[in-house]
């Protein structure tokens, strides 16, 4: 269950419905300070804990930056080397918070499962759920893309991603940045990445705003959204912690497995992530 003192999020309904409509013009909506600052205190820690192998998951996900920082020399979908491979704080993402106890609560806050049941329905599922790292050493960007694409192996498409701040996000830190209503045009090109030619299509018809953060603040952004950052450019790590959310009946067509269930019947709990020994296979491992 959810505790109450860190879950500082609301599901007023008239405030509600303000968001729903800034979001469905917009593409993304601010939501404030969703968690408390003894909350976000505990994840930072737990965050570096698995950057330094303190705390353990057998089969969790972990992606390291390029050494040199650049993005498009970091291997994608490379399985035999998304594991923890020694202590570093230059690992550009982990995944698998569905199964750590303060993240999974994390996406059971009730701002999401307000979202969830107004976009998704009752039943719904996580594609991924990952920190976010931009480390102050030799950080890579994240060129403007979509989180949604008609290569992608999966029955149904995504429907929305909360970004959470873990120690501020910054225009200076590489903060999440989005082109406004750009989910309006659907898929581009095949989806995920962009063209440059429409790319500099979409900055000329449509603002690119940086979403800066404090910690504990949230932003909501539909996976048709064309979002993307910059290079971290302080002498900080950039911290964000992540989940994309779909319909639980989404299956993977390579493997015909299901995501990780959060909200539902049968959905992840603290109890029964207690009792796992590592961590599942990912959907799109046989």
């Amino acid at each position: 269950m959810i505790n109450k003192k860190f879950d500082i999020s609301f599901s007023n309904h008239a405030e509600l419905n303000k968001l729903f409509s800034f979001y469905d013009q917009n593409g993304y909506v601010k939501l404030g300070k969703i968690v408390s600052d003894n909350y976000i205190k505990i994840l930072i820690k737990v965050t570096n804990d698995l950057m330094m192998g303190k705390r353990t998951y057998p089969g969790m996900f972990f992606k390291l930056d390029d050494p040199k920082g650049n993005y498009y020399n970091i291997k994608h979908e490379d399985i035999h080397n998304e594991k923890f491979s020694g202590p570093s704080n230059r690992y550009k993402k982990i995944k698998d918070l569905e199964y750590v106890p303060e993240f999974l609560n994390c996406i059971k806050l009730k701002i999401l499962k307000k979202f969830s049941e107004k976009y998704i329905g009752s039943q719904v599922s996580s594609m991924r759920s990952m920190i976010l790292n931009k480390s102050h050493i030799n950080s890579s960007i994240l060129p403007f893309h979509q989180d949604v694409s008609n290569k992608w192996k999966m029955s149904k498409k995504p429907f929305f991603t909360l970004w959470m701040s873990l120690n501020g996000a910054t225009k200076k830190n590489g903060c999440l940045k989005v082109i406004e209503g750009s989910h309006k045009y659907g898929i581009l090109n095949y989806g995920n990445n962009l063209s440059s030619l429409v790319e500099k299509k979409l900055k000329k018809n449509n603002k690119v705003v940086f979403l800066e953060l404090r910690p504990g603040e949230a932003v909501l952004f539909s996976n048709y959204t064309v979002h993307g950052s910059n290079k971290n450019k302080t002498k900080k790590n950039r911290l964000g912690f992540t989940v994309c959310l779909l319909d639980a009946k989404t299956k993977n067509l390579k493997t015909n497995k299901s995501y990780p269930k959060v909200f539902g019947k049968n959905s992840l709990s603290l109890s029964k992530i207690s009792k796992l020994k590592k961590i599942p296979k990912k959907v799109y491992e046989n």
